[in-house]
């Protein structure tokens, strides 16, 4: 078990942070309305995109409550660097951080040998807590479907809307992305709700546009 030092708070997870540079297909407009059962291929591309939104929340869940594990019992690799001269330690996350903070320090070099030692054996420590839970695995199918959650909704934006519901679909993307909760006061979020909710008293939408 770690001590309380090794527990990291990690930043907000942002969508180009998670994607894993997994190879993405791209879907044009004619892709999608031969693929599409309905008469506007932006509607069935949005329901693509909802469900796969919907998993997103629950995998993106799972792995951060493993990393969270991770953090709690292993912590995240790293050791303390007693750099000659500074009144603190350092910490370094990285085997090249421990050079960089002892470079061209004189008689430091058995110091660097020992932490890089101890690096080594916390990275161990992790990748095999990590494997035991299926860390990776998490991880990899959260980086694919961040990858394909952007493809998809790029290839959106791109596909022209041919229906008022299919406009009213992109609309309510652009709230799901946009606001920071479903009642955001700030502009221009009431306005867009507004126009959102006189496009479906115009049309009988197929999906729902519910963007909460």
């Amino acid at each position: 078990m770690a001590d309380s030092d090794d527990i990291t708070t990690l930043p907000a997870l942002s969508r180009r942070d998670l994607l894993g540079g997994a190879t993405v297909l791209s879907i044009n407009a004619a892709d999608a309305r031969r693929r599409g059962a309905s008469s506007d291929p932006v509607l069935d591309l949005f329901q693509e995109w909802r469900a796969l939104d919907a998993e997103l929340d629950a995998w993106q869940d799972d792995w951060q409550k493993k990393e969270g594990v991770l953090l709690r019992t292993v912590g995240m690799p790293r050791v303390i660097v007693p750099v000659p001269g500074e009144a603190e330690p350092v910490s370094a996350c990285e085997p090249a951080e421990i050079d960089a903070l002892l470079e061209d320090l004189p008689g430091t070099e058995e110091l660097r040998q020992r932490l890089h030692r101890e690096f080594a054996a916390h990275r161990r420590r992790w990748e095999m807590a990590a494997a035991a839970i299926g860390f990776g695995p998490a991880e990899e199918r959260v980086n694919l479907a961040w990858d394909r959650w952007d493809t998809l909704t790029e290839t959106i934006w791109q596909v022209p809307a041919g229906t008022l519901a299919g406009m009213a679909a992109k609309l309510a993307m652009v709230l799901s992305i946009g606001q920071s909760r479903s009642d955001d006061d700030e502009f221009p979020w009431p306005p867009l709700r507004s126009v959102l909710a006189d496009l479906q008293q115009l049309v009988e939408l197929p999906v729902s546009l519910d963007p909460t």
